[in-house]
């Protein structure tokens, strides 16, 4: 016939994990990609946009260092002297609006408040309809509080009580003032 049943062995050296493949498949080009801007066989940045592709593909969905590559990119391109926030560089805005076409931004915006960054947050909800009567204030605030009882905020916003839990918790060791 033009198929073969399995056979035991086939079963026992059978390596690849099909219920992660999508994630595999993305570390790899990931990897692959990274080692040949790191080898300079392409411009820095080159593949930037694909390496944010890899992360948003994967199931679930990476945005966490999908964000934190934005920032640390738009870190390096920005000129030290510039008063300019580097997140609102040009830069910085097509590879957040890049990241939106492939996941929401709602889901940006709350992935960059769950990582405790305001700053790639304000830059994630300048892209989008978002209101800025809504997430300026929002924001300010959280700027405002103490570094613990913020992300308490934050995580009571995005219903993760066990960690808002422990970060009221190490507010009240580090005696933060409100």
């Amino acid at each position: 016939p033009w198929f073969r049943q399995k056979t035991k062995y086939d079963r026992e050296h059978s390596k690849f994990d099909f219920t992660t493949k999508v994630n595999q498949v993305c570390l790899k080009a990931r990897k692959v990609m990274q080692e040949i801007e790191s080898a300079k066989d392409k411009p820095e940045r080159y593949y930037l946009l694909p390496i944010l592709s890899t992360f948003a593909k994967e199931q679930p969905p990476n945005l966490e260092e999908a964000l934190r590559l934005i920032k640390d990119d738009a870190l390096k391109q920005h000129p030290k002297n510039s008063p300019k926030n580097p997140l609102f560089a040009e830069a910085a805005q097509h590879s957040i609006q890049y990241l939106a076409f492939l996941a929401e931004y709602e889901l940006l915006f709350e992935t960059s408040l769950g990582i405790y960054d305001f700053e790639i947050a304000r830059a994630v909800a300048r892209n989008s309809q978002m209101d800025p009567k809504v997430y300026l204030p929002l924001l300010q605030r959280l700027n405002t509080l103490p570094t613990f009882y913020s992300r308490y905020e934050v995580d009571l916003r995005l219903k993760r009580f066990d960690k808002a839990l422990r970060n009221l918790y190490k507010s009240y060791v580090h005696a933060e003032n409100l």
